[in-house]
């Protein structure tokens, strides 16, 4: 589980449970920080992160292809440091 103060933008973690598209065991980036939560942009086999990605560009996701997800700061008990 991760706290909210280790919750910062670049950080890689990995999801506990599965999401829709997303596997448990699915490794992403916390890409922003919305001040309610945070954003994971997911690292997917089919759909990879760009090297060295960590922190969201404004580019929608119908043109990047990169999968993210919101989640609210209760809602961190989803995801793990990787």
């Amino acid at each position: 589980m991760i706290l909210k103060e280790q919750a910062i933008i670049g950080l890689r973690v990995v999801s506990l449970v599965d999401f829709s598209g997303v596997q448990t065991g699915t490794e992403g980036v916390i890409d922003e920080n919305y001040g309610t939560g945070c954003m994971v942009a997911w690292d997917l086999a089919d759909q990879p992160l760009p090297d060295g990605y960590k922190i969201y560009d404004g580019v929608p996701a119908v043109r990047s292809g990169i999968l993210r997800d919101g989640f609210g700061w209760d809602e961190l008990k989803f995801l793990d440091l990787v």
